[in-house]
């Protein structure tokens, strides 16, 4: 089981700085120069020079290697390409490219880049045919970038992400390039990803009533007891419900309206919403590449703004620890 225990004044505070943005956190990723670099949970090898470029970084989100990057780039910065594995605890490849590809639209260094190639399925080295997915853009206007793109697949239990930047490739070569950069990594066989395709919109989406969500909090009753995070949602199929704000997006399971994934940011931080039988209550838990934050459960289905408040305000009852896996 994971290691439970109840939050301090401490770890209360913890869980505002993991909310906020992740740059308080890196440390260098000890890497050897001129040395390939294996991943200790995937397996996955990373050479020390990538489709001719030199690794100019390597950097630790979060440890012990649970969510990582390495960045390579000619010596003139013309070229670039960034490799980053991090922790599948939650989602799926449509959803996680979805909140990257979002990510690149957000730049304000790109303004507003135009989308030349939409997001499409391709076949990742070693893995299902269709298991990844892409998309490049052509930002118009920036001096040094003819286009960029990004790619994500899963390779077992972890997600492989990479940002392509180019000021001479045009789209359809950069996409090419991507996948010959992939082809350099040693990546481990795993049991075949399933064909993934780029996440569709839910439909109608969900509506929450300020004064009914936002305003009641669970009576005592519901949260006594509740000490342990909701089990993870699988869903066969996500859909993008919209978007709160920035790069914070609600996805639900398709064809459920009483639960949601808040997904904050492109590496896999996101708040879980789903109700709780029995109990008869609604569990909110803000999920990270090694915890579960348990924050206080609900009498009714949450809004985002409720659930960022509840976060932003320090209220957690409890956080589970998830790595190493038990």
């Amino acid at each position: 089981m994971a290691n439970i225990r109840v939050f301090s004044f401490l770890s209360a505070a913890g869980l505002a700085m993991l909310c906020a943005p992740a740059a308080w956190a890196q440390q260098p990723l000890p890497v050897a120069t001129g040395a390939a670099w294996t991943h200790i949970h995937s397996g996955i090898t990373i050479p020390a020079t990538l489709d001719e470029l030199a690794r100019m970084r390597a950097t630790s989100f979060a440890e012990p290697q649970l969510d990582i990057s390495q960045n390579f780039g000619s010596s003139d910065g013309r070229q670039q390409l960034t490799l980053y594995i991090f922790r599948n605890t939650n989602g799926s490849v449509p959803l996680w490219f979805a909140q990257a590809q979002r990510a690149i639209s957000l730049r304000a260094d790109l303004k507003n880049p135009a989308l030349a190639l939409p997001p499409t399925a391709f076949t990742p080295p070693g893995r299902a045919a269709g298991s990844g997915l892409k998309a490049v853009f052509a930002p118009a206007g920036v001096e040094g970038i003819r286009s960029t793109g990004v790619a994500l697949f899963a390779v077992g239990d972890w997600y492989v992400k990479l940002r392509a930047t180019s000021a001479t490739l045009g789209p359809e070569e950069l996409s090419a390039w991507m996948e010959t950069a992939l082809a350099g990594i040693s990546f481990p066989r795993t049991d075949p990803a399933a064909a993934v395709q780029p996440i569709a919109d839910c439909g109608e989406r969900l509506n929450f009533n300020p004064e009914a969500a936002d305003s009641t909090l669970a009576p005592a009753a519901l949260t006594a007891g509740v000490q342990t995070p909701a089990a993870r949602m699988t869903p066969a199929r996500w859909c993008f419900d919209h978007v709160v704000a920035g790069n914070q997006a609600l996805y639900r399971p398709a064809d459920t309206r009483d639960r949601y994934l808040l997904a904050r940011g492109d590496n896999g931080k996101a708040f879980a919403v789903q109700p709780q039988t029995p109990g008869g209550y609604y569990s909110v838990n803000f999920i990270t590449a090694s915890q579960s934050f348990l924050l206080v459960a609900q009498d009714r289905l949450p809004s985002p703004r409720r659930v960022l408040a509840l976060a932003d305000g320090d209220r957690p009852t409890g956080v589970t620890t998830t790595w190493p896996p038990r």
